[in-house]
């Protein structure tokens, strides 16, 4: 049997301001592809459907159609789990009577295998301690990886070893390798737990990550679909296939309705060597500080660069500024901004008066000659 593995699908999120809905439609129409030509038999997702817990009409939509047409259409049977990111209730609603479509949503936490063919997929959705505890009130559990312990203790306990047995979790396995946009596996590590609490299952189909690796034999992260951070521009995404055959574990690669790059140099070759790309582009000037004026000239070229950075105009550093920091900048910040650009020091409180009734007059129509 050939299992399809992927995750941190984060529907309805947005790079710095700007919506990705289109270019997770577009890996969603290449994810059927893939289904199709790979011949899939099952469809894993490791939880974060969606980037909120209440998730926008369209992302809603975009995860409808995507179910749909594999589960209802296709009639290839998908896993899914909830993720720290996903509201887990509203995920889940309705599980049962899916599950007589070959839909298997798992919300909270329960033990409940589900066997096809020569596999048994047991599904582990994010979870907080609490409901083990909740769950196991006779065992003393005092951290994360206690909690995760117990569970897979119990489906260890009542696996079939003559199948092959699959784990879908969405967590934190220690040793692995972070992104950028990893937001909430950077924060404090407490939720942490080691890739041996995982021992004995013939595969385990991480969630959270979002860079595609191993971390250890048979325990793998498949990594967002696509890029969600500049820190992440150099990824190879892609979703991950297992064939059960053999447990052999090969990838196949997602490429983006938008790429995203970083373009290094001094501001004179970067802005010669230019040429109109709608990737996500953040532009590292090597050689002087980047002023407005300069982010403007580069948008002409780049109208989705998400961030810019040069030397700083007082000291032999660099300073990042992202599109969405500059476009919610007040007037005032502007103007300082300005005269600290061009003159090295803050505007007087006499020119400070000149600019608001500057401002004061266009916003009423008026005539500023």
């Amino acid at each position: 049997m050939k299992v399809l593995h992927t995750s941190d699908w984060h529907l309805g999120i947005t790079l710095h301001n700007i919506p990705l809905i289109e270019d997770q439609r577009k890996f969603i129409c290449d994810l059927i592809e893939i289904i199709k030509n790979e011949k899939i038999d099952a469809v894993i997702i490791a939880g974060d459907i969606f980037d909120s817990s209440v998730s926008s009409s369209d992302a809603i939509s975009l995860y409808n159609d995507a179910v749909t047409e594999i589960c209802g259409k296709m009639k290839i049977p998908m896993f899914i789990i909830a993720g720290n990111h996903d509201g887990a209730a509203r995920l889940a609603s309705c599980r049962e009577l899916l599950k007589s479509s070959g839909l298997y949503i798992t919300g909270k936490l329960e033990i409940s295998p589900v066997k096809l063919k020569d596999t048994t997929i047991y599904s582990i959705p994010y979870f907080n301690i609490d409901e083990v505890r909740a769950m196991y009130p006779k065992k003393e559990i005092k951290t994360y990886e206690e909690a995760m312990l117990l569970v897979c203790d119990i489906i260890r306990a009542m696996m079939d070893k003559t199948k092959k047995n699959i784990i879908i979790s969405h967590s934190f396995v220690s040793g692995a390798a972070l992104s950028e946009s990893d937001r909430s596996a950077v924060i404090g590590s407490a939720a942490m737990i080691s890739k041996e609490v995982f021992s004995g299952f013939d595969y385990v189909a991480l969630g959270h990550l979002h860079r595609p690796q191993n971390t250890g034999a048979n325990v793998r992260y498949c990594g967002s679909p696509l890029k969600y951070s500049i820190g992440e521009a150099t990824q190879r995404k892609s979703v991950t296939i297992i064939d059960t055959a053999d447990m052999s574990v090969s990838e196949v690669e997602i490429v983006p309705l938008h790429n995203m790059r970083i373009i290094k140099g001094e501001y004179d070759k970067v802005l010669e060597s230019a040429w109109y790309s709608e990737d996500f582009i953040k532009i590292e000037i090597t050689d002087k500080f980047v002023s407005l004026e300069a982010i403007s000239t580069f948008r002409n070229v780049y109208p989705n660069i998400v961030a810019i950075s040069g030397k700083s105009p007082l000291e032999n550093e660099q300073i990042t500024l992202t599109v969405d920091e500059i476009e919610k900048m007040s007037p005032a910040e502007i103007l300082n901004k300005f005269f600290m650009e061009t003159q090295g020091f803050t505007p007087t409180g006499e020119q400070i008066d000149l600019f608001n009734e500057a401002i004061a007059a266009v916003d009423c129509g008026g005539d500023l000659s």
